[in-house]
């Protein structure tokens, strides 16, 4: 039912919108797009998914009704820039393997290309992870036709924000559970005082 009213509405000339609709959270660009389920459509999810769980991130950030802004194309600028530990939840500082992050935004963004043949399989994919297998190589799409230089900045300035208002929360909190703490002073004998000349004491000596 779905694939025939997303192809009832694309011939009405609603397919942009209906994209962008369909693809705002890990469902694959083929199956968005055409109603065409693959088997590699799975993989897709897996790494729409494995990109927010490096960054801390949701896939999706809507500012506005039209204006939304995608977790994935930021991935795609970074990789093509060179610096993908930008990605990195900032949450975590240092404490982390640079090479295993590094691979592992590689294979979330080869995992979620937007051509099925390019996917690997999952058994790929786990390879590849294990470090039993190099990544595979694949083309970053031209940003020129994707995003242009105003749509960057608009991401650069959201997950800059983003990444500030996780550090500080991540200080936060970190300051609560070091302390300092403060000792009660109420002890069960303030909160029930006992009188040495009540019956209770008289009758055990």
């Amino acid at each position: 039912m779905l694939s025939k009213s997303l192809t009832a509405l694309n011939r009405f000339g609603q397919q942009p919108k209906i994209i962008k609709i369909m693809n705002s959270g890990y469902m694959a660009p083929e199956y968005a797009m055409r109603g065409y389920l693959t088997d590699k459509a799975d993989v897709y999810s897996f790494g729409i998914v494995a990109l927010e769980i490096v960054s801390g991130k949701s896939n999706t950030s809507h500012r506005g009704k039209e204006d939304t802004i995608y977790l994935l194309d930021w991935a795609l600028y970074l990789k093509e820039e060179g610096t993908l530990l930008e990605l990195v939840d900032p949450s975590l500082g240092q404490d982390y393997n640079e090479e295993e992050v590094i691979t592992m935004i590689n294979v979330a963004l080869l995992c979620s290309n937007v051509s099925s043949a390019v996917r690997p399989a999952m058994s790929a994919v786990v390879s590849m992870l294990e470090g039993k297998a190099a990544v595979q190589d694949f083309e970053i799409p031209d940003k020129s036709e994707s995003i242009d230089e105003h749509k960057i900045e608009e991401m650069r300035k959201h997950f800059q924000v983003i990444n500030k208002q996780e550090i500080s929360e991540t200080q936060t909190q970190s300051m609560s559970m070091d302390g300092p703490w403060a000792v009660a002073s109420t002890s069960d004998g303030d909160l029930y005082p006992v009188s040495l000349n009540s019956d209770y004491w008289k009758g055990r000596d």
